[in-house]
């Protein structure tokens, strides 16, 4: 868990400080900060039970990824285009 937390805080530092700023100006600026915070988790729930579904039926469609071919870059656009259909939509 410490490994993920370092890697995150060390490609993602942008990302991590925008996303705070906004979760922060979001529920400074919204009538109802609960429906926010519930549509939040919401959408984080279904992104994450989506990329769990995802991986399952990559897995039993294809089978193991061989990771040093082409696999690397299609299975990350399929996961970064599903999550912003999920958070676009959701």
């Amino acid at each position: 868990m410490m490994e993920l937390l370092k890697r995150l805080a060390r490609y993602y530092p942008a990302e991590i400080l925008l996303s705070v700023v906004m979760l922060y100006v979001a529920l400074l600026y919204t009538f109802e900060p609960s429906q926010l915070v519930s549509a939040i988790a919401r959408k984080t729930a279904l992104a994450s039970a989506g990329l769990i579904f995802y991986y399952i039926s990559r897995y039993l469609k294809i089978g193991v990824v061989d990771w040093d071919r082409e696999w690397r870059q299609r299975y990350a656009i399929a996961l970064l285009i599903y999550t912003a259909v999920v958070f676009s939509l959701g």
